[in-house]
């Protein structure tokens, strides 16, 4: 008997209402370290009076605006977590935020300005504007008096400008720390999309790239300054370390003190060499052919981190809560990829696969989370021993969670796949990341190593069903119901931000493997329906306000040669299945025509919700027929920016 077999064998099954997913807890650390990273930060603040481990301590010089800038910035990002909590519990304000101001897509980030984003900008400008009030002028006060008690009459404003720029990178880097990682817990708690993380993330390392250009510029043009001085000049302003004066830093200070203060624009240029290097690898072009090469440089980020932190000391405490948060997703991945999880493969036929797994119930302890939609990360040992791939579920977890009983630990879960090589090559999937390949909108085409994974997954099956079959093709067909044992770990699960259930109609629109998302909303679908209060004639009824999901319809464009019954993998027949076959000699699917069809019926004030996954192409042109037709709005598991 199968591992899972063994554990489904006996297991009574009640009627629960119908709840909201919660993923892992990450509300309470994440408190947690904002809290102890900024007790940290003020409390060094007071110790670096006494030893100061960084090239330029401000707070020997500066002590009130060093605490000042420590307050502002946890309490900027205090603000800002605790409204992104907010908006994740009020489908209302994710709702008005995501409505566009401008429609025609920006350049750099490729997309439109929603009111989100517009109060996001302006909230980050706030920022600026509050670090510029706090240290320009005393900065400003500072080098210009220094300079004419030195007898230099020209160059203050220039240093003044050098150390102001160079607070407004502190809170830069502490924003472009924040994880932004695809597989976030803190994304998932805060029900952002990876979209709107990863443009946040290039936003501002971009930002944060052009105020260290205009830091070193403004530097190198001082430093032009004050060399072509006179010898006695040279001698009020040491060029290595502005900051100070001569006799506190080398050469005019030769104790090991002046020698570490002379460091700052070693460890400066250093981290703008890293920089550069990082911000050509990210150009789009680079990074879709070379991903290899744009993923280890940012490793070299990690370097850059404790070396820039090295050159001032407000950069670590801007950075402290980006690192403590890192540092708390990788913790709760790490820890989840412990537990060895005994689960089984079976195959529906015509290369198509599904994992079937019990996970334990405290993966979704935590954060409230309405979306149906979520995704692991499965390592197969056997396959790769480092490599992790995304899958999306084609279980609703709400749905095991409600029909298992309380004290049963685990409840089993299901992920749909399909084996690489059985495939077409794909030309849209060349310029994806190797191992992120398989979430939601399919698998990689092409023999690549997430190829190889995939195959070796899928062996272990196929030689099983030859060995049974011994060859003969006619015992071959009857062995497809072969199932083997597997032993894998998994990390997760991670939520999408989506909530099909306030709408009157849901539509999928997947094509391939992306089916996966739309067979776990069909499951929501038959929950909801199960749950749903009915009135004295029979009739479901409505409690709230909210629209009613009174109708879903799953979409699925599938080549005909890769076709297999989706029945078996539905949850009730309430919900309605097209299937449209592509290939040689068939047309194109017309998604307008098939949309339109969907919509026409629906009443005047319903409103309708489209979710889109496949290769990247499909994505791109439903897409571009939902934003035309103004009533429908969707979302699309799409992880490009």
């Amino acid at each position: 008997m199968s591992t899972v077999a063994a554990f489904e064998q006996g297991l009574p099954t009640y009627g629960r209402p119908w709840s909201r997913i919660t993923p892992r807890t990450c509300l309470w650390p994440l408190v947690g370290s904002l809290l102890a990273t900024f007790g940290l930060s003020l409390g060094l603040t007071f110790r670096s009076e006494h030893h100061c481990y960084a090239g330029t301590c401000g707070e020997w010089l500066f002590p009130l605006q060093a605490r000042l800038h420590v307050v502002i910035w946890y309490l900027w990002l205090s603000i800002t977590v605790t409204f992104l909590a907010v908006r994740a519990f009020r489908p209302k304000l994710q709702k008005a935020l995501a409505k566009q101001i401008y429609r025609r897509k920006l350049p750099v980030v490729n997309r439109s300005l929603t009111v989100g984003a517009a109060v996001m900008l302006s909230w980050i400008v706030a920022l600026y504007a509050l670090i510029i009030g706090i240290w320009w002028p005393r900065l400003h006060e500072y080098f210009v008096d220094r300079n004419l008690a030195g007898g230099i009459r020209d160059g203050g404003n220039r240093l003044a400008a050098i150390a102001l720029t160079g607070h407004m990178c502190d809170v830069t880097m502490g924003m472009v720390l924040v994880p932004i990682s695809r597989h976030s817990a803190l994304a998932s708690f805060f029900q952002l999309s990876v979209s709107t993380t990863l443009t946040l993330h290039m936003l501002s390392a971009y930002t944060l790239f052009a105020l260290v250009l205009m830091h070193s510029f403004l530097y190198i043009s001082w430093a032009a300054f004050i060399t072509s001085m006179s010898a006695h000049a040279r001698k009020v302003l040491p060029v290595l370390n502005p900051t100070y004066l001569y006799h506190e830093t080398w050469p005019g200070n030769t104790t090991s003190l002046g020698v570490w203060r002379a460091s700052l624009v070693f460890t400066g240029l250093f981290a703008v060499i890293v920089m550069l290097v990082i911000s050509i690898t990210t150009l789009p072009k680079v990074r879709r052919k070379h991903f290899n090469l744009f993923y280890f440089t940012h490793l070299f980020s990690i370097l850059m981190v404790i070396v820039i932190c090295l050159h001032a000391s407000t950069m670590l405490y801007c950075t402290a809560p980006g690192l403590a948060m890192w540092c708390l997703d990788w913790s709760m991945r790490l820890h989840e990829l412990k537990l060895l999880l005994y689960g089984e493969l079976s195959t529906f036929g015509n290369g198509w696969y599904c994992i079937t797994v019990p996970i334990p119930r405290s993966r979704l302890a935590g954060c409230s989370c309405r979306s149906p939609l979520a995704h692991f990360f499965i390592h197969h040992g056997d396959s790769s021993t480092r490599e992790v791939h995304p899958f999306t579920t084609i279980t609703h977890l709400a749905t095991k969670d409600a029909t298992t009983p309380a004290e049963n630990n685990e409840f089993v879960i299901q992920f749909l796949f399909r084996k690489v090589g059985a495939a077409t090559p794909d030309r849209e999937n060349k310029r994806r990341r190797p191992w992120l390949s398989t979430l939601s909108f399919g698998l990689r085409r092409e023999p690549t190593k997430s190829a190889q994974w995939t195959e070796k997954i899928a062996s272990s099956l196929d030689q099983e069903i030859d060995q049974r079959s011994h060859g003969c093709p006619e015992r071959k067909e009857q062995t497809l119901q072969t199932s083997v044992d597997l032993a894998l770990r998994l990390e997760g699960p991670y939520f999408s931000p989506a909530d099909p259930s306030r709408y009157h109609t849901v539509v999928c629109l997947v094509a391939g493997t992306g089916v996966s998302g739309a067979l776990a909303i069909a499951g929501a679908f038959s929950a909801l329906q199960t749950s749903r209060p009915t009135s004295a004639s029979g009739n479901p009824k409505s409690e709230s306000s909210e629209p009613v999901w009174r109708r879903c319809v799953i979409v699925w464009s599938v080549r005909e040669k890769d076709y297999i019954d989706l029945l078996p993998l539905m949850p009730t027949s309430d919900v309605e299945l097209q299937v449209c076959l592509t290939g040689p000699g068939k047309p194109r699917q017309d998604i307008t025509a098939i949309l339109s069809g969907i919509t026409q019926p629906v009443p005047q004030n319903a409103s309708t919700w489209a979710y889109i996954s496949g290769p990247k192409g499909f994505i791109e042109n439903a897409k571009r027929v939902c934003k035309a037709m103004s009533k429908v709005e969707y979302y699309a598991a799409s992880w490009d920016i």
